[in-house]
């Protein structure tokens, strides 16, 4: 991948998060697939009209190619899944005309461009009325994020923002459920029902089939038949799994990779890989939470804990700080896989990624704690520390 909308069209949703421990979730994300890119460039793509901003899983940068399947959820998502913002909506139409003819007239529009007119709150997330105006406009696709300054939105009228080359008409009801497939099995190669159920979020199978495994199912078995999905069987691993046909040809000829020389990526907690944490516990028995809102007494691993890939294995996690204004990367906590721990080809990998990862957020120095197992700490201090 070169850039950064090839990135979304490969996993199609990045997940966008405000948590600054370390470089926030979408440029993390990003990071981990391009390697050379610069905090902050998602948001160049989202200017320029590449990438839009919309409710997937969660708030996401989206591939532009996508958005008549997301003209599809707006029609009934406000109703289905946020059906408070629904309600007020229907006793403040006032406002939202307002507000609407606010950005109409003035172009590009923030919550700081409006002076209250009271002191009172709206009822849904304790806004403002003129941001959960903003934001219902922008639930329905009336109004598109243009552009962010400061992590701050600026809201636009949808015709205004939308490329020329992209329709904006929904996706036709027919094409969504193949969509839907197609997009989670490309984006993680191999997926079962859950997965899909999960993956740009539950409203779309709770619209398609109820949201039930067995629905889910049985729609992939009618793909099966007509050719576009395989069944596929994973050692050791219970449950259905399927595959994009036109994919099946490449994965059979792959082995496991080796993973010589290639550094280990410390993964953001929403990265496409591990935010549905039974993807990981199926599939590498990695057993992962983030941790960041459990009281510290009962925390196990740390604050703000990213787990630790190498190759195609999730072998350990890591609890980070960036300490920007010292230019320092601390690795609190370390944890490792005990049978590759104490392997020099992996602790080079493990040299290399780490150090790439401080590069990355401009730390000249990487400072290192605790370390599981206890007996590699000499080991891990000596070729991390910087």
């Amino acid at each position: 991948m070169k850039s950064v909308p090839e990135v979304a069209r490969r996993i199609h949703n990045i997940q966008i998060d405000t948590i600054s421990v370390v470089a926030r979730s979408h440029d993390l994300i990003v990071y981990n697939r391009l390697g050379r890119y610069k905090t902050g460039r998602v948001w160049d793509w989202l200017k320029r009209g590449r990438l839009f901003e919309y409710w997937s899983h969660a708030m996401c940068l989206l591939p532009i190619e996508t958005y008549s399947y997301y003209a599809w959820t707006m029609k009934d998502t406000p109703k289905a899944v946020w059906s408070t913002i629904h309600e007020w909506a229907s006793n403040h139409k006032d406002a939202i005309d307002a507000v609407y003819s606010k950005v109409k007239a003035d172009g590009p529009t923030s919550t700081s461009d409006f002076e209250k007119s009271d002191k009172r709150r709206g009822t849904w997330w304790d806004w403002s009325t003129e941001k959960t105006a903003l934001e219902y406009l922008f639930y329905v696709g009336r109004l598109m994020i243009c552009h962010r300054e400061n992590f701050q939105r600026f809201y636009d009228l949808t015709e205004r923002v939308l490329p020329k080359d992209v329709a904006p008409e929904p996706m036709p009801e027919q094409e969504v459920p193949l969509f839907v497939v197609s997009t989670v099995l490309s984006s993680l190669g191999v997926a079962g029902a859950e997965d899909i159920r999960l993956y740009l979020g539950r409203f779309p199978c709770r619209a398609l089939w109820k949201g039930k495994k067995s629905e889910i199912e049985k729609y992939l078995d009618e793909l099966q038949r007509e050719g576009v999905v395989d069944d596929l069987a994973l050692e050791g691993i219970k449950g259905r799994f399927f595959v994009l046909t036109k994919d099946t040809r490449e994965m059979e000829k792959c082995a496991e990779p080796g993973t010589d020389n290639v550094p280990v990526k410390l993964l953001s907690p929403f990265d496409n890989v591990v935010r549905e944490r039974h993807l990981p516990r199926t599939l590498w028995g990695f057993d992962y939470a983030m941790e960041s809102y459990t009281p510290p007494e009962k925390r196990v691993y740390g604050y703000y804990v990213l787990p630790i890939l190498d190759g195609y294995r999730l072998v350990g996690r890591t609890d980070v700080k960036v300490y920007r204004e010292e230019g320092v990367l601390e690795l609190k906590s370390i944890y490792l896989d005990p049978d590759v721990a104490n392997q020099r080809e992996f602790q080079d990998r493990l040299t290399a990624g780490v150090r790439a990862f401080s590069e990355f957020h401009e730390c000249v120095r990487v400072r290192t704690g605790k370390v599981v197992p206890k007996r590699e700490t000499k080991a891990i201090e000596r070729v991390l520390t910087l």
